[in-house]
């Protein structure tokens, strides 16, 4: 998307909201300052956010003030409104007026919610990166009131955010399997030398020694490497494996 016209409160929003990023700063965090950040692009009264929860998983969402986390609840809890309709078909609703009588159709209760609160437009923009979809961003206004170059840098802020959660998805992802890689591995060391104390014990071959312990492991329904640890740690007559 190319960049809108130059607009200080809301380029500085995007740059609070990317050099705010960390590593280890958790989804609820970058929720939060985006709707903070939302919040300060011009003509936006209000922002809230969520994030598609996995099977199984708990939402995330977060807002600027109260309202605008008591129109996010509402939606969440009656499962309609903007946000819902633009998290079901991944697209934007621009500038949707609360009080045409199609919105009052399609989100009668949202829709009354937003009017008594002052809000008479939304903007509902998708949080996504690279095709991969994660949540919502809406914007509360007044009707006609955000231009169109304010609703780009609200939707610039709301890819800023896809790219900062998919950063940290892709980085818990390495850092588990890298935790993953490190117990194989420190299973393996233990079994290696389980085999050797066991050879040299019972004197036979180390891959006779190796079918003992998976024999006996498998028997008791014990894990290959709490048996090995057993083996090394333990005094010869206080394992399955006493010296002859």
């Amino acid at each position: 998307m190319p960049l809108p016209p130059q607009d200080p409160s809301a380029a500085a929003a995007l740059l609070a909201l990317i050099g705010g990023s960390g590593d280890d700063e958790e989804d609820e965090r970058v929720l939060e300052r985006l709707a903070r950040s939302a919040a300060a692009v011009p003509g936006v009264d209000a922002a809230s956010c969520s994030i598609v929860a996995p099977p199984g998983g708990a939402s995330c969402s977060a807002a600027s003030d109260v309202v605008a986390e008591q129109l996010e609840r509402v939606q969440q809890e009656l499962s309609e409104g903007p946000c819902r309709d633009a998290a079901r078909t991944h697209r934007a609703l621009n500038d949707i007026p609360m009080v045409h009588p199609q919105s009052r159709v399609r989100w009668p209760a949202f829709t009354q919610h937003a009017l008594d609160a002052g809000i008479t437009a939304v903007t509902a923009l998708p949080i996504s990166h690279r095709g991969h979809f994660t949540g919502c961003l809406d914007l509360y206004h007044q009707h006609r009131s955000l231009c169109p170059s304010d609703a780009q840098w609200g939707q610039l802020l709301a890819q800023a955010a896809a790219i900062g959660l998919a950063h940290r998805t892709e980085l818990r992802n390495v850092r588990t399997h890298r935790e993953q890689l490190q117990t194989a591995l420190s299973s393996r060391v233990v079994i290696e030398q389980a085999k050797g104390i066991l050879a040299e014990r019972l004197d036979c071959t180390v891959d006779d020694a190796f079918d003992l312990l998976r024999r006996h492991a498998r028997a008791h329904r014990m894990k290959l490497s709490d048996l090995s640890r057993e083996v090394i740690t333990h005094p010869h007559w206080d394992t399955p494996f006493a010296r002859p």
